[in-house]
Order: structure tokens, then C-alpha cells, then sequence
């Protein structure tokens, strides 16, 4: 094993365990209720050559989506710099096209699957199939280079970050509208030009291609850090001999400062035309109740070390749960410890149906 491969498994063992002790209050869930974002991604039959600049006709039909804000959201200050993005789609792959306004363009990460944002870097997050738990990663700094990843799981349910697992075929590229690491004059921005194959994240039996109209979960985050210069070289900026925390800019906010809460993501809609905007999944309301539920649940758990067996001795039920009962009902099946739940919601007006546990599996 190599020593940039220990300290990579250092960090994510470290990170893991302060994902799993991680704790939501009432002011948390209350941060996680805002509306995700949505994306009509337009499907095309132009060749785009993944170059880093997105200068072909092509990218000018595809709509720039909103600046990114601060991960934790409105509340928070608004991000130094701007960044934004767009999508389009063929046959063959998803396309993504970044800018990131930035004055000083630097980056010293140049090995694959090493610890990408502790450099500056543009991330991807992707969740292909809505009713599984995988989801892809991929993060890439102005020196493109990559870390890619799989999920089996967020790490609050204890999944594991597989980083042995690249990406097949993954087509990224960087351009510097600037001068990478050097300090004596002032950058505009760099942009990154992805190309992720539906083949490459497909599942057995599915099709390699999205249908039309359907979604993917999707978000984006752009990782910025304070720096200084020792000796004309760029390093992170330290305060009392701690690197100062980095900011988290998404362009989907999150809530809190955590990218892996899939279930707070954004959507992106795969569509042939952009008449209509993208709206939520018809299924969105009623997974955000179950989710709200479960969230109240951790918090009943933490103060009383068993999961409530009634919805109304969740504190937080009149908040999150009582207005929403004139349209799901809801069947709560726990063990004799109480250390274990099952929830099923079930739409009044339709079909509609899902399933959550404490674990977080859902289906």
C-alpha cells in the first residue's frame, strides 16, 4: 500500500466517523426544507468535444443554471465568487460545463483518487436511479485531476467510499482563462468539461440511456479554500496553526454542511425541448415528509435512546409532520426495543407509496 494511499484511507476512515456521530437538531431539519433545484438538461445530436471551454454552437442552447450559494443556504453569507453551470445530454453520455469566477488560479494535487478537495476543486454528485441507495462522485481541481467514486451508501448509514472504482470512459477537461499558480497577476476563471457515460453507471438489466423526462438526483458543489504564499507558492491558510475551514458553495443547497444527504439534492430532468421548465419528480412531497420523519426520528432517539412508536411524541410533529396528514397516511411498525422502525406512507389521492426505516433504507 502506498503512502498516499494510507493517508487517503486515513482521512475517509476519519471523515466516516464524524459523519456517523453527526447529530441534527430542530434548527437543522428546520435549514433542510427548502425546495431543491431543478435542471431540464436538453438532449442534442451535435458532437461536443470535451475540451474545457464549451465553445462549440451547441452549448449555447443549453440554459445557464442558477450561481451557486452556500451549502447551508439563504442564511448564509453569499459566496465570494461567482459559479454556474450547464447540461446537455445525447444518447451516449451526460455533458456538465462549469465556470468558476476565481483570482488566483492554483492547485499542487496531481494523482488520481488522491484527497481532490484539498485543492480548489468542482464536484459532481449523482444518484442515476432515484429507489437505489449508490451514488457516483467525482471531484477535479484546476490541474484535472480526478477523484472518482462510488457510494454504497451515504456514510451516516455506514456506507463505504469505494475509490478503487473508476468511472469507465469519464471524459473530463480544464481550461485556465488565467495563469495556473502564479500569484503576480490576476486570474478570471477556470471551467471543467465532463462527459459521463450512461454505460459506464448503468445498472444490470437497465437501459444505457435515460428515458425522456425522467430524473437523475444531481448536485454540485465547488469547494473554495482561504489561501497565502510562501516563498511565490500557493498553500491553504492556517490560523493558530489549523488550516482555515473551507467554504462549500452548491448549487443546490443542502441545509447543513454535509454533500452526502442525497435526498437533499437537486434534480436534473432529461428533456428534447426546453418549452417548459423542469418541475419536482410527482413523487418528491411525499419522500420529503418520510425523510422529515426520519430526521425527527434520530432526534427522538438521541434524547430518549429508543424511536417513538406514535408520530405525535416526535417533537417537531406539529412543525414537520401534522399538516401533511390530510394527505398521506402513515403506518409506523417498531420491535419490542424500540430500537428499530419501519415506516410506510401511503398518498390518499393516488398510488403513490414509500417506504423508510431507520437505517435509511427506503423503497
Amino acid at each position: 500500500m502506498t503512502k498516499s494511499t494510507c493517508s487517503l484511507l486515513c482521512f475517509l476512515c476519519g471523515f466516516m466517523a464524524q459523519q456517523a456521530i453527526a447529530q441534527h437538531s430542530i434548527e437543522q431539519i428546520r435549514a433542510m426544507q427548502s425546495e431543491p433545484l431543478t435542471y431540464s438538461a436538453l438532449k442534442v445530436n451535435e458532437v461536443i468535444t470535451v475540451d474545457g471551454k464549451a465553445d462549440e454552437a451547441v452549448w449555447e442552447r443549453a440554459a445557464w443554471s442558477s450561481d451557486f450559494v452556500d451549502i447551508r443556504g439563504s442564511q448564509a453569507q453569499k459566496p465570494t465568487y461567482p459559479t454556474k453551470l450547464k447540461m446537455l445530454w445525447d444518447n451516449q453520455s451526460l455533458y456538465i460545463y462549469a465556470e468558476l469566477e476565481e483570482p488566483h488560479i492554483w492547485a499542487d494535487i496531481d494523482k488520481h483518487d488522491e484527497i481532490i478537495y484539498l485543492n480548489n476543486d468542482f464536484e459532481v454528485f449523482i444518484k442515476p436511479f432515484l429507489q437505489h441507495a449508490t451514488y457516483y462522485e467525482i471531484e477535479v481541481n484546476p490541474l484535472n485531476t480526478i477523484l472518482d467514486l462510488v457510494m454504497t451508501k451515504p456514510y451516516r448509514f455506514n456506507g463505504e467510499a469505494l475509490i478503487h472504482w473508476d468511472l469507465k470512459d469519464l471524459k473530463t477537461a480544464v481550461h485556465n482563462e488565467g495563469t495556473l499558480n502564479k500569484a503576480k497577476d490576476k486570474d478570471k476563471y477556470w471551467s471543467v468539461e465532463i462527459a459521463i457515460p450512461f454505460e459506464s453507471i448503468l445498472s444490470f438489466g437497465k437501459s444505457k440511456t435515460p428515458p425522456l423526462n425522467s430524473y437523475w438526483q444531481i448536485n454540485f458543489s465547488r469547494v473554495q479554500w482561504e489561501h497565502v504564499l510562501e516563498n511565490g507558492i500557493y498553500q491553504r491558510k492556517k490560523t493558530n496553526g489549523k488550516f482555515v475551514e473551507e467554504d462549500n458553495w452548491v448549487w443546490s443547497p443542502i441545509g447543513i454542511i454535509n454533500m452526502h444527504y442525497p435526498e437533499r439534492w437537486g434534480y436534473v430532468q432529461f428533456v428534447e425541448s426546453l418549452d417548459k421548465p423542469a418541475k419536482l419528480p410527482s413523487t418528491y412531497e411525499i419522500k420529503k415528509l418520510a425523510w422529515n420523519i426520519h430526521y425527527l426520528q434520530q432526534l427522538h432517539f438521541n434524547a430518549t435512546k429508543k424511536f417513538a412508536d406514535d408520530l405525535k411524541k416526535l417533537n417537531g410533529y406539529e412543525e414537520f409532520i401534522a399538516s401533511k396528514l390530510s394527505d398521506y397516511i402513515v403506518d409506523i411498525t417498531t420491535d419490542k426495543q424500540l430500537d428499530f422502525y419501519r415506516i410506510t406512507l401511503k398518498n390518499r389521492h393516488s398510488d403513490a407509496h414509500f417506504v423508510i426505516d431507520s437505517k435509511g433504507n427506503t423503497n
